[in-house]
């Protein structure tokens, strides 16, 4: 997001740093509203930890352990929320904990953001977009020896945070590891 984020866990901090290497999501905010609400004819006050922005909808997140969630208070919430607040141009999503701390996913969001975060030139775009349309596909151990040039490592990671390469992120990267077009360079 170009900016310092508010985190209030891990939790929310893996949130954040999985939003960031997701290319479909334009932007997110932390604590981004108040949502009043009826239970039992008792008014509460509930803030989403995230408001998160696709390029096709908006969601509220709440980020909480999964033993957590399924507190009989937070579940009744929780489906309140996800069928009143579409009316309202919002879907809510209750984020577990473990799932957003799921291996190899979060290392490698963590490698991407740590490579990536410099903008890449025109120059070092068309460099890749050559060597894509020739062989297909980029390989890791090759951009970690220079074979696409001295930045190599930071351009493939760049370009995946921007969408226009794609890895497994369910896989662990590796040497062998594959980057592929996801949309034309």
């Amino acid at each position: 997001m170009k900016r310092m984020l508010h985190w209030e866990s891990i939790h929310e901090l893996n949130a954040f740093r999985l939003l960031d290497c997701n290319p479909d999501v334009t932007h997110f905010n932390e604590q981004p509203c108040q949502v009043v609400y009826v239970i039992d004819g008792v008014e509460r006050v509930h803030y989403p930890d995230i408001l998160v922005t696709t390029v096709e909808r908006e969601e509220l997140w709440e980020v909480k352990l999964q033993s957590k969630a399924l507190e009989p208070e937070v579940l009744e919430r929780t489906a309140l929320l996800s069928r009143a607040l579409p009316r309202w141009g919002y879907v809510y999503r209750m984020m577990f904990a473990e799932e957003l701390a799921r291996q190899p996913r979060l290392n490698n969001a963590n490698l991407l953001l740590r490579f990536g975060a410099r903008e890449v030139g025109d120059g070092e775009s068309e460099e890749i977009r050559r060597v894509v349309q020739q062989r297909g596909r980029l390989i890791w151990s090759k951009a970690c020896r220079g074979d696409y040039g001295s930045k190599g490592c930071e351009i493939l990671c760049g370009l995946v945070l921007r969408g226009i390469l794609a890895i497994d992120m369910n896989s662990p990267v590796t040497p062998n590891t594959h980057f592929l077009a996801r949309r034309e360079l």
